[in-house]
């Protein structure tokens, strides 16, 4: 059973692009990004920076959205991305760019295929007065620079992004990052999405099951199962050290075997699909350092080999 659930989470990661707006629009850039999710398993990408993008080519003006659909279309048909996302933090951002651009685009492989909020409201000084939402969203909306007003903000964007979703002609997802949330939060979050990535921000991935089991309960009692997908970070400060000598299977399959050791039945409780990796950039810097090591291992042990053919002669 357990094989069957995790056969593939290896070869569906997915992988949060950031400094996007770097990349669109420079073949080599995008080849290289493009490149480095297909040789390491990834088969959806997030896209970051479209407050940039959209302000140098309007995502809701197809005349001059063009160079986003080109990069949508060759992920795909090219590169075999089986699904691209948009990442913003307000339901406004949605209507007026990201769900705009979808409208504006007639082939389905220029589209975005999830909608993917990225918002924390869990961080309390983001939201009290002074904190970043507080004064660019909170107190324009009406809210209260505190813990239920930023949730509120939260949800009602999830919302809209639902309606949006529904609405299109071409297939939607909504899915959201999530924190350090409360019970009575994820049961709300949970009847507006499809997938949830949650994230595990631990410097080497033996703490990672500990760090997320009682989030991890809480979705166990939800009504609806959203998908579940684990995020690992390689900042610095978390996993960006450690995956300079170890790949990433070893660290996905060190978390799950510690939630079926631990929990085995919390497997059947939620609908937990696979691995997210935050963020390209200083991902592709510890794979780049892990694959040079693997290397120079493979070939010092090739030559000791050779060496002690040689000596038995």
């Amino acid at each position: 059973m357990l094989c069957a659930i995790f056969k593939s989470y290896s070869s569906e990661r997915i992988l949060y692009v950031d400094q996007f707006y770097s990349v669109l629009g420079n073949q080599a850039k995008e080849n290289d990004l493009l490149n480095f999710t297909i040789s390491n398993g990834f088969n959806k990408i997030i896209l970051y920076d479209l407050h940039k993008v959209n302000r140098d080519y309007p995502l809701a003006d197809a005349t001059k959205n063009g160079i986003l659909a080109k990069f949508i279309y060759k992920a795909k048909k090219s590169f075999g991305i089986k699904e691209v996302g948009g990442s913003g933090e307000s339901g406004e951002f949605f209507i007026k760019a990201i769900h705009a651009y979808n409208e504006s685009r007639k082939i389905s492989a220029e589209k975005f295929d999830s909608y993917n909020l990225e918002y924390e409201y869990w961080k309390e000084d983001n939201s009290k007065d002074g904190g970043y939402y507080c004064e660019n969203y909170l107190k324009n909306n009406g809210k209260s620079c505190n813990r239920n007003g930023t949730f509120s903000f939260f949800l009602k964007s999830l919302q809209t992004m639902r309606t949006l979703a529904d609405k299109n002609n071409h297939p939607v997802k909504v899915e959201a990052y999530v924190g350090k949330f409360k019970k009575h939060e994820i049961q709300k979050i949970s009847n507006y999405v499809d997938r949830l990535l949650v994230h595990v921000y631990v410097r080497n991935p033996k703490s990672g099951f500990n760090y997320a089991n009682k989030r991890l309960q809480y979705l166990s009692e939800v009504k609806n199962k959203p998908k579940v997908s684990i995020i690992y970070s390689s900042e610095t400060l978390f996993m960006g050290g450690w995956l300079k000598f170890n790949s990433l299977k070893k660290g996905e399959e060190i978390f799950v075997d510690t939630m079926k050791n631990r929990d085995r039945h919390l497997l059947s409780k939620i609908n937990f699909t696979n691995f997210t990796y935050y963020n390209y950039n200083q991902l592709s810097k510890s794979l780049k350092y892990y694959k040079k090591l693997s290397a120079l291992a493979f070939n010092k042990n090739k030559k000791e080999n050779q060496d002690f053919t040689l000596a038995s002669r």
